[in-house]
């Protein structure tokens, strides 16, 4: 969680406060961490089935990928809001951050 309990509004932001960009960003985040539960859960449930055909392979395989595909929205969109929470609050974005959520502790 990036709140810093800052009511400050933000120029460019409408009535948007530095704590409303957190929150975005923290939501942001929270989806994107979501879909690798999400791809767990399937494979989970696929091993949780013994009787596996084809028609089931094929589609959880459609399944990780519709995941995949959502993942790199969420992930562009948690980096986009994370970054305008950034730069309003005046801190730099470190070039060493990485670009998976999961390799890093916090945010």
């Amino acid at each position: 969680m990036i709140r810093i309990d800052n009511k400050t509004p933000v120029i460019g932001y409408g009535p948007l406060t530095l704590d409303d960009l957190a929150l975005r960003a923290d939501q942001a985040y929270a989806d994107h961490i979501d879909t690798y539960t999400a791809v767990e859960v399937l494979h989970r449930a696929f091993m949780a089935i013994p009787d596996r055909g084809e028609d089931m392979s094929a589609l959880i395989d459609a399944a990780k990928e519709f995941i995949r595909d959502y993942r790199e929205k969420t992930h562009e969109h948690w980096r986009v809001t994370y970054a305008e929470w950034a730069y309003a609050s005046g801190l730099d974005i470190s070039p060493d951050l990485p670009d998976d959520p999961t390799q890093n502790g916090e945010v």
